[in-house]
């Protein structure tokens, strides 16, 4: 009765509170989905650019060596060469780590690590090791939205020069690695891989009878290796492969002491007919939508959110990149962006098909508003619950508040139902409030608590993939408890100032049936006060 005498300080005040706790969108961090627990990495090892495999196999022999001894790993698998072979410099490891009841406490800690906190102290331990230029510590928890890399943040610089390209690429990783935001800066453009040229002279190749394919044979026999036969055992038959001996090919100088043979029979050094070159060169050449491009990937330094991280990107590509040159989010982070518009069209649409539906079952353009106008407060009691607990506005919470939708719009339509009923049956519009509000508490508050209860056990994370069911439960928490509170006193509120816009064109019809029904007393005629 207070909240009636009131109600534009009542709805006022619940306004403010709405546009209050949109502050909180720039308080709470946003990301993709959240990091779990599974117990799962990847490491990401690379050795100087030419070095061979056997020195990379050497580097790995140590990590291996490490990860047997260390208690909190259960199992791991290394591989050189990198997913798709030929990058001698380039190893993985899969690390699966003991389950969280099973590790021990890390040097200055007094409990056992998760996966997070147990990412940093993988990296110190590889990185240390002599021979590794780079490495880098993925969570698996976070790649499994995206055909790419998967890491948090991923995009492209592409444009038509590839030496710019380079440039801009290492002022960018650059700038990136000084932010704090992101950590395991790395690219898939590697410069400084040693190729060696041979070009021949084919004024000196004629002079000596020597033709160009003889120079090719010779050069590939002697270093690639020619299939002279094949051998049979264990059932399975082998080629067998003619080349020099590895002391005889491992450096440029050597091939210009093979021996090639002119079209006279007499054999002339390869070096007198060709020019031998060492130059840098790109391990791999990249290409995207027909354009030059260099993928650059990084994880979010800790206490740092991915939204923070991507706005600092573009920030940064703005900067650095001129005309003709652009920035391109790709996997996680071109994901991150398309799911929450998404997210954001379906809440938008959600909202209009309940209209919709509210404004056929009412009958009305003004009740389903006032029904609605619970669903703000739901989301001010999502913000709220994330900022309190420290959680991040991600995919599950953003489904938890379209689930939010749903759930709240019942405490209004309740009130609303039962107030129109108690003014079909004569009373007036304030007595039909203060009666409906009393008699509706109890099932609101039932139904209300009911939805809290059993919204608890996953909010207290326990389990595996505790992190993807916590910020659901708390968005749905915090809107229930928020939600429930105002729409009690804001709903009646807005009711009876909306009431005035309601149309009456068809009432004198409807009082005639129900009086034929005998379900209508005799009372007051509708509208009074």
């Amino acid at each position: 009765a207070r909240c009636l005498d009131h109600r534009w300080k009542v709805i006022g005040a619940a306004l403010g509170v709405f546009l209050l706790s949109l502050g909180l969108i720039k308080v709470i961090k946003k990301e993709f989905v959240p990091a779990q627990d599974q117990s799962m990495l990847l490491v990401r090892v690379q050795t100087p650019l030419g070095s061979s495999i056997d020195f990379t196999d050497s580097v790995m022999k140590k990590a291996e060596a490490w990860a047997l001894q260390e208690p909190n790993i259960k199992d791991y698998y290394a591989a050189i060469g990198g997913f798709g072979g030929g990058e001698v410099n380039t190893a993985i490891m899969f690390i699966t780590m003991k389950p969280f009841k099973e590790r021990v406490p890390l040097p200055g800690m007094r409990r056992a690590p998760t996966q997070q906190e147990y990412i940093p102290y993988v990296r110190s331990k590889i990185v240390s090791n002599p021979g590794v230029m780079r490495g880098i510590v993925q969570d698996l928890s976070l790649a499994g939205f995206t055909s790419q890399r998967g890491f948090p943040v991923e995009f492209s610089i592409r444009g038509p020069d590839w030496d710019q390209l380079a440039g801009f690429g290492e002022r960018i990783m650059k700038e990136m690695s000084d932010s704090g935001s992101m950590t395991d800066v790395d690219t898939d453009y590697k410069l400084g891989m040693p190729e060696v040229r041979v070009q021949p002279d084919r004024a000196k190749a004629a002079m000596r009878g020597v033709s160009i394919q003889s120079i090719g044979n010779a050069v590939n026999s002697m270093i690639g290796g020619v299939r002279v036969g094949k051998f049979t055992r264990g059932g399975r038959r082998y080629d067998i492969r003619l080349r020099l001996v590895n002391s005889d090919r491992s450096s440029p100088n050597d091939i210009s002491r093979i021996w090639v043979r002119n079209n006279r029979g007499e054999v002339i050094r390869l070096s007198e007919v060709v020019t031998i070159s060492q130059t840098p060169t790109l391990l791999a050449i990249a290409r995207r939508n027909r354009e030059r491009a260099i993928s650059i990937f990084a994880n979010v330094a800790p206490g740092k959110s991915q939204a923070e991280a991507l706005a600092q990107i573009e920030t940064i590509g703005k900067r650095a990149l001129p005309d003709g040159y652009k920035l391109v989010l790709s996997g996680s982070a071109q994901t991150f962006h398309e799911s929450f518009q998404s997210l954001i069209f379906a809440l938008v649409m959600g909202l209009f098909v309940a209209y919709m539906v509210l404004g056929s079952q009412f009958n009305s353009f003004i009740h389903p508003v006032t029904v609605l106008l619970a669903l703000p407060f739901s989301v001010t009691g999502a913000f709220i619950a994330l900022a309190l607990a420290g959680r991040t506005l991600n995919l599950y919470s953003m489904i938890g508040i379209i689930l939010l939708m749903g759930i709240v719009k019942k405490n209004s339509i309740l009130l609303v139902d039962f107030t129109n009923k108690r003014r079909k049956h004569g009373l007036g519009l304030r007595e039909a409030l203060l009666e409906a509000c009393p008699v509706r508490l109890r099932p609101i508050l039932m139904t209300s608590v009911a939805t809290i209860a059993a919204a608890i056990p996953p909010a207290l994370g326990i389990g595996p993939g505790a992190e993807t069911r916590i910020p659901m439960a708390l968005v749905v928490i915090g809107g229930v408890c928020v939600s429930t509170l105002l729409t009690l006193l804001v709903v009646p509120c807005a009711y009876s100032l909306f009431a005035r816009w309601e149309g009456h064109a068809h009432d004198k019809d409807l009082r005639e049936a129900l009086s034929e029904l005998g379900e209508l007393p005799a009372a007051r005629p509708q509208g009074s006060s």
